[in-house]
């Protein structure tokens, strides 16, 4: 249940914790968060630094959330440059915050790749539950397109799912 390169939780885990912790969080009538996180041009940022290199972002960026999240959170790889966290007890306000948080330290941190310095962006969509969700994969549907919207409106932003699941960037 754990990636092997960066030692987050992996697509697996998010699965059965996630849907788990959505249970619990509508038994309590508490909200749940997802932040849907994708590297920016990661695919051009490894054609250049070389698999070695986009493999040392992949994990100072695993660093970075670590540090902006609390250790109640989850944080999922789902695959190649994309991650999601899950933030329980978390209002959509303080999910924008976290979220805007790592897009800004993400943006200042400077990996050292051999023969070269590297900084990266990432595009976010948050998205919170609501009592119309059965299960983790409808959060991610929700926070996928928000995440979209961000990449569509220029990448290194976050956008959010509003009440009718429909995304907004600033």
């Amino acid at each position: 249940q754990t990636d092997p390169l960066t030692g987050a939780l992996n697509r697996r885990a998010l699965m059965t914790k996630g849907d788990r912790l959505m249970r619990r969080h509508q038994m309590e009538n508490k909200h749940l968060c997802l932040l849907y996180l994708d590297i920016d041009h990661f695919k051009a940022l490894n054609d250049r630094v070389g698999h070695s290199g986009g493999d040392d972002v992949l994990m100072k960026f695993v660093e970075v959330v670590h540090d902006n999240i609390r250790p109640t959170d989850l944080l999922f790889r789902l695959g190649g440059e994309e991650f999601c966290c899950l933030l329980s007890y978390t209002a959509l306000e303080q999910a924008e915050r976290v979220a805007e948080r790592i897009r800004q330290q993400v943006e200042k941190t400077v990996v050292e790749i051999p023969g070269s310095f590297e900084r990266t962006t990432v595009s976010i969509g948050v998205a919170c539950s609501a009592a119309e969700m059965n299960d983790v994969s409808e959060l991610m549907k929700a926070a996928d397109r928000a995440l979209y919207d961000a990449k569509q409106a220029g990448r290194d932003r976050v956008c959010r799912a509003g009440a009718s699941l429909s995304a907004t960037c600033p």
